[in-house]
């Protein structure tokens, strides 16, 4: 690569990375700021935006980080390369938000198709236990890339040093299965199933009440916004690892920036997830303007399911119908549990 595309890609990945950690700590904030929204479900979405930051921050050092220092040989210089340099903990988030977005995927599918019963409520005991089940397996997932990574003192660099060449392609494979296929194939069939209940299905509309029509509508938000993270995700890790397993046959095929494709596709990824909240949210958008305009918000605000132009009704204020019996746009009633039901969702 020239030193004109080598400052290039520098600056691409260095402003991916800052975009990535602002972005995704902006989404924790609004979380951790808003006490009605400290929701299992939030919990999994600051899941994930944790993740993304920790890729941002532990894959700096891989591609920005290491043009401004020589990085010292010998065993401290093999200890930097596993827990620092070569972003090997990068990836231990890349695996976690992986995980995040297929038990994102299981809770929407419960809330959506399956929402009668408590058994597969999503409690903030269960959070807990996906959570840290997402993590081990992580850690778990990047050992044997932690194992074999070193510092080559002939080329100066840090470098996975497989015993095999075989080894390395099988762990890639592993991962393009694991973090992908597999990932994308779940999630493909729990949404489509989420999609034709939402958009498709015939439902009585006469025998629905402003409750229910308007919980409807918060649940299509909330899926809009989770379907399109996801769909970005698949196209680029899916484009991502495939570069990595093929480039392990034929490192020429896609040239010698195949390794800087690949994990440009990843930090835009991470990046992109704030974006998608605000452009299909407007009250995080709210929310993102009044952070950037320096204005504190309250945590106790009163939030609603009203778009801009409606009007929301107090809790002890009774629907109200038209001449055809359907629920007033600008009236709609919201109780206690919904307007809980719709901070975990419309905020992000």
């Amino acid at each position: 690569m020239s030193e004109s595309a080598d400052v290039a890609v520098t600056i691409i990945l260095t402003l991916l990375a800052v975009v990535d950690i602002i972005g995704n700590f902006l989404v924790c904030f609004i979380i951790k700021r808003n006490s009605e929204m400290r929701t299992p479900m939030n919990y999994l979405l600051a899941n994930l935006a944790i993740s993304d930051i920790m890729f941002a921050c532990f894959q700096a050092p891989n591609h920005i980080l290491k043009k401004a220092f020589t990085h010292p040989n010998g065993t401290v210089g093999s200890v930097l390369c596993k827990v620092l340099t070569y972003g090997n903990v990068a990836w231990i988030g890349a695996a976690a938000s992986a995980v995040t977005l297929v038990a994102i995927a299981v809770e929407r599918y419960f809330a959506v198709a399956r929402p009668i019963g408590t058994q597969r409520k999503l409690s903030k005991q269960k959070v807990k236990v996906i959570i840290l089940g997402c993590w081990i397996f992580a850690v778990a997932l990047n050992s044997p890339l932690i194992s074999v990574t070193i510092f080559d003192e002939t080329t100066g660099e840090c470098k996975w040093d497989w015993p095999e060449q075989w080894m390395g392609a099988a762990n890639e494979t592993t991962w393009l299965v694991l973090l992908a296929c597999i990932p994308l194939t779940i999630m493909t069939g729990l949404y489509s199933r989420v999609v034709y209940k939402l958009w498709f299905q015939r439902n009585e509309e006469n025998g629905q009440t402003c409750r229910q029509k308007g919980v409807i509508k918060v649940r299509k938000r909330a899926t809009l916004s989770v379907i399109t993270v996801s769909d970005i995700f698949g196209i680029c890790w899916i484009t991502g690892l495939l570069i990595y397993v093929l480039s392990y046959y034929d490192i020429s095929m896609f040239g010698s920036a195949s390794y800087i494709i690949a994990d440009t596709l990843f930090m835009f990824n991470s990046a992109i997830n704030p974006f998608v909240y605000s452009l299909l949210n407007q009250r995080f958008r709210q929310k993102l303007r009044g952070i950037m305009c320096c204005f504190s918000f309250s945590a106790n605000e009163d939030l609603t399911l009203s778009e801009p132009g409606e009007i929301a009704l107090p809790n002890n204020s009774p629907p109200v119908t038209n001449s055809s019996g359907a629920c007033s746009s600008s009236t709609l009633s919201i109780t206690k549990s919904e307007k809980r039901f719709s901070s975990i969702l419309t905020q992000i």
